[in-house]
């Protein structure tokens, strides 16, 4: 018998699992993909919201104003990058200067610290590239970026190093209530638990509906992002938001801890949670948004594309929606229509799941072995040189380069493969050492990164997969 099941492993499934390990419980997170984050988690702009968008009053606003306060302190203990350029939320007429007021107004009652009201001369100051159009900014300083794989990794990391145990390629497809415990059925196997934590995404209400009637009706929201190169002094320095016009939707423009700009989301309903492609309307609306803003933006600096789906409540009117955290059932806590910003709120809204369940009797007995300080190396060319040396003694293939773009090492393939939670497949490494994700996309260390994975796997490369299985890098040998 478990103490806790949390299904789902994206930002709220890791960030529970987290949490909960500062406790002496059994607890096991259930993925039903290959890896962490594979839903909406893996896709977003890495922006850590000020709090000035959603309704002032609301879940949406208080917690992603309470969790942006958060990070700091969480980042510091596992060692993910963060900072905090602050926004600027561009008007260009007499009506966006009215939503700027709005939004400082739902900004106060969310209680977002450091916003001022700018001028388009004072705005410019702060960021010289911006339109000469643009007549006024809300200006708001707690606005930050964070590295995102990183965050994801290290927060599971932590807690699986405090405890938790992690199953992937496990999806629930049912859940019975018992009197004092829950059955949990995975494609795999039955398990029970006394409390169930549901961080499921956009599955989330399929996954309630096994214990209570369904109220929400939500459904596969698709945004369509543009990554730029890196920039160097010619980069952005805030994230970027305009005041929309009738058919804009919400894109920004935001720097990444890593040097780039990403640029999006387009907003568009699609019928499934599968559907992530983009589009050439995605990626020329992209550009007609962002160009208004940066008229000078470089769009033969965009190195890719990608998107991702998040979960969209439909039967609830916009100006009304917001996020759902709530007791599905006694000792059962469901997290529903968590979309942007969702990575921001997270800290706050995982206490509140954490409160639901103690209130339904959750043991909170000290892990006494718990650490929330997560120390992981960084890849070797970014040690200093006492410690390089010092590797390449041990192991002389950090001194093999295998992915330029990135500066990653064969040693620092070796190393995460051997480190918790390993990746699986291609994505997987990504995700834990940004390998192809640089300029050439890969084009340069895909079949170096093939060989190794195939030597240390023991696996042929074609067995090898991109993301989830049925997605090969390698279709066959020509010879």
């Amino acid at each position: 018998m478990l103490d806790v099941i949390i299904i789902g492993g994206g930002i709220l499934g890791v960030t529970t699992a987290r949490l909960l390990s500062r406790f002496n419980l059994d607890t096991l997170v259930l993925e039903k993909g290959a890896d962490l984050g594979e839903g909406a988690s893996k896709a977003n702009s890495a922006v850590l919201a000020a709090g000035f968008h959603p309704r002032g009053g609301s879940l949406k606003g208080i917690s992603c104003v309470r969790g942006n306060a958060m990070y700091p302190q969480i980042c510091k203990e596992l060692g993910v990058e963060i900072a905090y350029p602050g926004s600027l939320f561009v008007a260009f007429h007499r009506e966006g200067e009215e939503m700027i007021r709005e939004k400082y107004k739902k900004g106060l009652k969310n209680n977002v610290p450091d916003m001022e009201i700018l001028s388009g001369s004072e705005s410019r100051a702060l960021e010289p590239g911006l339109s000469d159009r643009v007549t006024m900014a809300l200006y708001a300083r707690t606005t930050g970026i964070i590295e995102l794989f990183s965050l994801l990794l290290r927060t599971a990391q932590s807690a699986e190093k405090n405890g938790v145990h992690f199953a992937f390629d496990e999806e629930v497809q049912e859940i019975i209530e018992h009197e004092n415990h829950f059955e949990v059925v995975t494609g795999r196997r039955s398990l029970n638990a006394r409390y169930v934590i549901n961080t499921a995404g956009g599955m989330a209400m399929a996954v309630e509906s096994g214990v209570r009637p369904q109220d929400l009706i939500i459904k596969p929201r698709c945004g369509q992002f543009l990554v730029f190169d890196r920039q160097g002094k010619d980069g952005i320095r805030h994230v970027l938001y305009q005041a929309q016009e009738t058919d804009e939707k919400g894109c920004l423009l935001a720097p990444s801890t890593e040097g780039n700009i990403i640029a999006g989301p387009t907003s568009q309903d699609v019928p499934d949670y599968k559907n992530v492609e983009t589009t050439d309307w995605g990626i020329h609306h992209i550009e007609k948004t962002a160009k208004k803003i940066l008229p000078d933006l470089d769009m033969g600096k965009v190195i890719t594309s990608f998107a991702g789906v998040r979960a969209n409540i439909k039967n609830v009117v916009k100006e009304e929606k917001d996020f759902v955290i709530r007791r599905s059932v006694p000792r059962m806590v469901s997290a529903l229509g968590i979309k942007n910003p969702g990575m921001t709120a997270a800290p706050y809204l995982c206490q509140m799941i954490l409160d639901l369940l103690i209130e339904d009797g959750l043991c909170t007995a000290p892990n006494p072995d718990y650490c929330p300080v997560l120390d992981l190396p960084k890849p070797f060319l970014k040690q200093t040189e006492n410690i390089q040396k010092k590797w390449y003694e041990q192991d002389h293939r950090y001194g093999n380069l295998v992915c330029r773009c990135e500066g990653i090492t064969e040693g620092d393939i070796l190393r995460v493969l051997r480190e918790p939670l390993p990746p699986k497949n291609m994505n997987g490494l990504k995700k834990r050492l940004r390998t192809t994700m640089g300029r050439c996309q890969g084009s340069f260390c895909t079949p170096r990164i093939l060989e190794i994975l195939s030597r240390e796997w023991s696996v042929p490369p074609e067995k090898i997969m991109k993301e989830a299985p049925g997605s090969p890098f390698v279709k066959g040998r020509v010879k």
